[in-house]
């Protein structure tokens, strides 16, 4: 065969090929293109996996501490407002007007601090290796777990909860009495038993959506989030307390 026409084959083979190879990568952009951009939700919730991925124990502390604060900072609001609105009522009924808190004033800081403190640095890392702990010893039902937790740590987690605070809020107070206290033990004994009550309410049905329906790295995250409606009871509780007490 004459090499001209070998090389005329050649060369139009090429062209064909460049021109497919162009069709199908200007298809390949034009298709790019018509695709929606990510939401930033989706992205900053990936970036927030790959931190549960990379650091799962600081992420977990960083979380529970942000997310209680939260919560106690709502829940002293919510006492204080209705607190506030009861004794208008009451100055309204005797002609006179009261002064009004701004919504700063309204939260207990020294709260709002003692539960990011115990959430981020006690509650958290205990919570981490127990359920790591538990996912890989405990029972293979998702009902026999939730009992195991609720009713052989849960109780003493309360108990060490309300120590801590009383701990947290004496010293931010710089009142040491109130840490040599002889009723300490005895108190947050005393606290934590219609407060274990109540839990028995609420977290059995947490955890256990938790266990059935999420990864395990995501079991912290989401027990912080289900904190925020607990947080809030509590805080109520205490404020309450505290108002009745004045």
């Amino acid at each position: 065969m004459d090499p001209n026409v070998n090389e005329k084959f050649t060369q139009k083979d090429g062209d064909i090929s460049g021109r497919t190879s162009n069709s199908s990568l200007q298809g390949t952009l034009r298709n790019s293109m018509s695709l929606p951009p990510p939401p930033p939700s989706d992205s900053l919730l990936n970036r927030y996996n790959r931190l549960l991925d990379l650091y799962p124990l600081k992420t977990k502390m960083i979380t529970a501490a942000c997310v209680s604060a939260f919560g106690s900072a709502l829940g002293s609001y919510l006492s204080a407002t209705n607190a506030e609105q009861r004794s208008r009522n009451r100055h309204q009924n005797l002609g006179v007007s009261p002064s009004s808190k701004s919504a700063l004033s309204k939260i207990n800081w020294i709260d709002v601090l003692s539960y990011a403190l115990h959430s981020g640095l006690i509650q958290a890392p205990i919570c981490h290796y127990w359920f790591e702990w538990l996912s890989v010893n405990g029972p293979k039902s998702n009902t026999a777990s939730v009992l195991v937790d609720q009713v052989m740590v849960q109780p003493p987690l309360l108990v060490l909860m309300f120590i801590c605070l009383d701990i947290f809020r004496a010293n931010m107070r710089r009142t040491l009495d109130l840490f040599r206290k002889e009723g300490i033990l005895s108190q947050a004994l005393a606290n934590a038993g219609p407060t274990v009550v109540a839990s028995w309410r609420f977290w059995p049905f947490a955890v256990y959506f938790t266990f059935k329906y999420l990864k395990k790295k995501h079991y912290t995250v989401a027990l912080n989030l289900c904190s925020v409606a607990w947080t809030v009871y509590l805080s109520k509780t205490s404020g309450a307390g505290d108002v009745d007490n004045k």
